[in-house]
């Protein structure tokens, strides 16, 4: 009997076929490029949600994309989906040899450890051109997420603040030295806006580079941080809409206040 899975490559097969659907036919690696990521961050809300049907939709939104990907390469004569589920494979095996081979670990850092340095030793091989090893990380991340992959990959390499109290004492530097970008005088005068605009930018994400640090000496994910205190903000704001006696528009700052700290309290 033919797997589920199976007849799903089937279905993505034949609707890429002469007389399969137009959209499915005309879709190219780099068309799909922006539903990839899309599901993938929809996979991320159901995880969060604690709802495994919504997860199980959405992780099947997410094969979608992979299973359209591989298709789009066998059309072209490139690989297929079985040639990715062996890469795959091959790689799992390879980057477990405390589990396929002989070698021996006993806990999960280690695992981590050794799985960055094969990971390392892979990209080495097939980019002998780099030139640093922060080039392993894609710069095409989610920002936050690639700040913290850049700051583990630097750590690694031995460039570390020797305790917290330094990562703070950086904080308020790059804090002071934003402050005084923005107060700069430049930013008013039209020859030199665009360019004090661009220092701002540069102190901004200093700031929030060495922030993402913070969360690294506390073993958090900052992109999951935020996605924490988005949710919070969300929820709020709408028990403000809910609380509401009149639009939001009208309320004074005082009000705005008052209703704000109203909300926090219900919730």
């Amino acid at each position: 009997m033919t797997s589920p899975l199976d007849q799903f490559i089937s279905t993505i097969a034949r609707l890429r076929a002469e007389d399969g659907c137009p959209w499915d036919r005309e879709q190219t690696h780099r068309s799909l490029a922006r539903y990839l990521l899309e599901e993938a961050y929809e996979v991320m809300e159901a995880i969060h949600s604690d709802n495994p049907e919504e997860l199980k939709e959405e992780l099947g939104d997410l094969l979608l994309q992979i299973v359209l990907n591989a298709q789009v390469a066998k059309d072209a004569g490139q690989f297929d989906i079985q040639d990715v589920a062996n890469s795959i494979n091959t790689k799992m095996i390879s980057r477990h040899p405390h589990v396929f081979g002989e070698k021996s670990l006993a806990t999960a850092k280690e695992v981590l450890m050794q799985w960055d340095d094969l990971k390392d030793a892979e990209k080495k091989e097939k980019q002998k051109e780099s030139k640093s090893c922060l080039d392993s990380i894609s710069r095409t991340l989610p920002s936050l997420l690639q700040a913290l992959k850049i700051s583990e990959k630097a750590v690694s390499q031995g460039f570390e603040w020797r305790n917290e109290g330094e990562v703070w004492d950086k904080v308020e530097s790059e804090m002071k030295e934003l402050k005084e970008a923005i107060s700069n005088p430049a930013l008013t005068q039209p020859e030199t806006a665009a360019s004090a605009r661009y220092d701002v930018e540069l102190e901004l994400g200093d700031v929030l580079f060495t922030l993402v640090n913070v969360a690294r000496w506390h073993s958090l994910n900052p992109e999951e941080s935020l996605i924490h205190g988005l949710e919070k903000f969300r929820k709020r704001f709408a028990k403000m809409e809910e609380l509401a006696t009149k639009p939001l528009k009208e309320y004074s700052k005082d009000e705005y206040q008052a209703l704000w700290e109203q909300a926090k309290a219900a919730l």
